[in-house]
């Protein structure tokens, strides 16, 4: 790959990565007239992209909008079949019985599971507490 790419690639990444942070903001404001006004330009300006697709799929889906929503998804999903966001949008909102809200994935951030203590630092911290319980007792004998 020349450096001429790589710059454009990093480009095209940090411009798309930018477009999640302002459609994400949108929808939490329901805004939905500045998704649409900003989506469809990058659809333009980066029309192998399968993040533009996903976030009109999110976009859509929050107004109710479901099949059109899934083709959106879809759509992602034909361009870059690895892109997680959209097939984890795709299986989370295409379940018929699903109870509670859905929580899109705008990223791949989006769709990691989230950091909960385990049984190790649990148990850590339960032999830390433990050991300093034993040792304000050993100290005031």
């Amino acid at each position: 790959m020349k450096n001429g790419e790589k710059d454009q690639m990093s480009r095209e990444e940090q411009e798309l990565s930018n477009l999640c942070r302002l459609i994400k903001e949108y929808v939490k404001k329901d805004d939905w007239a500045a998704c649409m006004e900003e989506i469809p330009q990058y659809m333009e300006m980066y029309p192998d992209s399968a993040v533009p697709h996903n976030l009109m799929g999110i976009v859509l889906e929050k107004q109710g909008k479901h099949p059109e929503a899934m083709k959106h998804f879809r759509a992602a999903w034909s361009l870059d079949s690895t892109f997680v966001p959209a097939n984890r949008n795709m299986d989370a909102y295409s379940i018929y019985d699903r109870k509670g809200e859905v929580e899109p994935a705008y990223t791949m951030e989006d769709c990691m599971p989230k950091r909960e203590p385990g049984i190790v630092q649990k148990t850590s911290f339960f032999l830390k507490s433990l050991l300093t319980v034993h040792q304000k007792k050993a100290g005031a004998a």
